[in-house]
């Protein structure tokens, strides 16, 4: 059953009402939602492999929850920087940079904002609404993304609200996603995603498996956001997301050679920029608080780019200022 649920996970998703312009509308009008849903996959002959149900939430752009309750408990969350996909059976947690399946994931369509960089979309004849409510439209995206591990999605919309998803895969399985007491534009905060990583469990990132250790459990929520904020910070600096990456650093940072924070901002965004591809991957992260605001996260780390592969230990200084946890300071060595 959880094969089932994870093929779900890397398929893609959409969210479309009336026509396209009502897609376009619930994805400009409704910037937050909360509600149950209940999840059905049918084989290509119709017969029933799987009858879940849950709770979802979403925050744009690009932050969303769906916790599975009934009859297991398994998770998908994305904090906005990265995709956490946890198998409660498997005892496993993916990770993987949002930037990278950003075309193969239909729940980040729900929260994100640009559908039609990923999706080509087409409005679908009404008598497609005969399975279930003439008051529901239809429009089905097909990704452009080869290997997206699906074939097309097909969202309904009733009065520009998502009501109904159904995800067509690779073997003609149909995923159908129906949502009840649904709340919009609700109040969510950043904490509402944050994924707290369950103790010893395998933990796979980009691909690669490593064991959740006791050194890299979070022992509390502070833990868990602090681990969290490092992991954001690899993500965006992998993605070679220069906007995000540089946001992580403080205004006091204290730059490596002392010069002028700007003049170091202006280095990093042009040796980030000047590499090809870069991976950066942390392990054995540890946290220390020196107070409520200010703590210590070092980890091991592994940088590789088309030029070059280091490994080293890093230790990174970081202070919560209005909210947020952000670098002061940053030192390596081997």
């Amino acid at each position: 059953m959880n094969k089932i649920f994870f093929a779900f996970l890397i398929l893609s998703f959409n969210v479309i009402a009336d026509g396209i312009s009502d897609l376009n509308a619930f994805v400009n009008n409704v910037s937050s939602m909360s509600s149950e849903f209940s999840q059905v996959v049918l084989d290509k002959k119709g017969l029933k492999l799987q009858d879940v149900e849950g709770v979802m939430l979403f925050k744009r752009p690009n932050k969303f929850r769906w916790d599975y309750l009934k009859p297991y408990q398994n998770q998908i969350i994305s904090d906005g920087d990265r995709l956490f996909m946890y198998d409660q059976d498997l005892r496993q947690v993916s990770i993987n940079p949002i930037a990278k399946v950003a075309g193969s994931t239909p729940l980040l369509i729900i929260a994100g904002k640009n559908i039609e960089k990923y999706f080509t979309l087409r409005n679908i004849e009404d008598q497609v609404a005969n399975e279930m409510n003439q008051n529901i439209k239809w429009v089905e995206a097909v990704p452009k993304e080869e290997g997206a591990g699906f074939s097309k999605v097909i969202l309904g919309l009733t009065e520009n609200k998502l009501s109904v998803m159904k995800i067509i895969d690779a073997f003609e399985h149909t995923t159908t996603i129906s949502f009840k007491n649904a709340k919009y534009n609700v109040t969510l905060v950043d904490n509402d995603f944050l994924f707290k990583l369950p103790t010893g469990v395998d933990v796979v990132q980009n691909g690669v498996a490593s064991n959740n250790s006791s050194s890299t459990k979070p022992t509390n929520n502070k833990d868990a956001e602090l681990i969290a904020f490092a992991n954001s910070w690899v993500s965006a600096w992998s993605a070679k997301d220069i906007g995000v990456y540089l946001s992580k650093y403080a205004e006091d940072f204290k730059t490596p050679n002392g010069d002028a924070l700007a003049l170091w901002q202006a280095s990093r965004k042009q040796k980030i920029s000047s590499q090809g591809k870069i991976l950066v991957e942390i392990e054995d992260i540890k946290v220390s608080m020196k107070n409520e605001n200010l703590a210590r996260i070092q980890f091991k780390q592994k940088y590789t780019s088309d030029k070059l592969t280091e490994d080293s230990n890093k230790s990174l200084l970081v202070k919560k200022i209005d909210g947020k946890w952000l670098i002061q300071e940053e030192t390596s060595g081997k």
